[in-house]
């Protein structure tokens, strides 16, 4: 049976689980209700297995939901040889907002 956690100790010890794991800096969570929702990108299918099963351990977790991709890299940095972008996937608002960021000379 499922113990009733607070959505925030469950986001705080999910924050930490990732945080410490060491393949899953580009993992984000979501906590509603003891459900956790897992986006972002790993290096193989077996860490995002991993990463599941042991978010789904933690106390008060009643479901995981995990919507990671597998992703070597190539979706961030491009393939081998390839010129590193800073917008991979073409959004030009980004690229507006990060010159609003920049100082001016």
């Amino acid at each position: 049976m499922t113990q009733n956690r607070a959505d925030s100790l469950i986001a705080a010890d999910v924050v930490q689980l990732l945080g410490t794991h060491g393949q899953a800096s580009q993992v984000l969570a979501q906590v509603t209700d003891g459900h956790v929702v897992l986006r972002g990108d790993v290096p193989s299918a077996e860490v995002a297995a991993d990463i599941r099963a042991r978010i789904q351990a933690l106390i008060g977790v009643r479901g995981v939901d995990s919507r990671l991709q597998v992703d070597s890299g190539s979706r961030a940095f491009g393939e081998p040889g390839q010129a590193v972008r800073d917008n991979p996937d073409g959004d030009s608002a980004v690229l507006a907002a990060e010159a609003e960021l920049r100082p001016r000379r």
